[in-house]
């Protein structure tokens, strides 16, 4: 009997600390997905944006005034639009 009762207080136990380890990597795991999901930001503008395009532009192209910011000739496949024109122009302030 005695036995019996050592056996259920050991499982008992390997189950606590088992709960606590798959407890402790759901939660780091939780982070992780966090940090790495955050949209990133160049200039102020969020990824995905026209501004943020624009200014990944011309950090990107290494652009070397404001001027080059609507220069279709440099890639006329660029949609240069207004809100394109705002980020490129702000990786120059």
């Amino acid at each position: 009997m005695h036995k019996l009762l050592w056996q259920a207080k050991m499982i008992s136990k390997q189950f606590r600390i088992m709960s606590s380890v798959l407890a402790i990597l759901g939660i780091s795991a939780f982070f992780i997905f966090q940090y790495f999901s955050q949209s990133e930001e160049f200039g102020g503008f969020k990824e995905s944006t026209e501004q943020y395009n624009g200014y990944r532009y011309a950090q990107d192209n290494q652009l070397n005034s404001v001027d080059q910011c609507d220069d279709e000739k440099h890639d006329p496949a660029i949609n240069f639009n207004p809100d394109f024109l705002q980020g490129c122009k702000h990786y120059f302030k």
